[in-house]
């Protein structure tokens, strides 16, 4: 269970920090993408993401208090870091990003994924 515990932790904090980034220096983001300017309804936005965000990173953290209990939990934070990594695809296909500005995000992303999924705690996991 430490690893995934640990999984969850850093994945949790990540995102927490990410989430308040976008809440106070949605600015900051812009520039760290490689985007145009930021115009206000852009900024919006960003709050409303970042606080997604926090809230993700908050609850990931939790899951560690009984991850077999919480299995939901665990199994929502591998949808959410899997549509990290495809989700910006879509951006790409479209012509709003290049690769640059996203390929480390969907690397992190899907680190997060394969680490999620090999510590998943499976049914032998679960009876020792």
């Amino acid at each position: 269970m430490r690893n995934i515990n640990a999984t969850l932790i850093i994945c949790g904090a990540i995102y927490i920090a990410q989430g308040f980034i976008f809440l106070v220096a949605p600015d900051r983001i812009v520039s760290l993408y490689g985007l145009e300017a930021l115009n206000d309804s852009m900024a919006f936005l960003m709050t409303i993401i970042g606080s997604a965000f926090v809230a993700a990173g908050v609850w990931f953290i939790m899951t560690i208090l009984n991850p077999i209990r919480n299995i939901n939990a665990i199994k929502f934070a591998i949808l959410w870091c899997s549509l990290f990594v495809i989700s910006p695809l879509y951006g790409l296909w479209q012509g709003y990003v290049d690769f640059n500005q996203i390929w480390l995000g969907m690397v992190i992303n899907a680190v997060f994924v394969a680490a999620l999924l090999i510590f998943y705690p499976r049914k032998q996991q679960i009876e020792d």
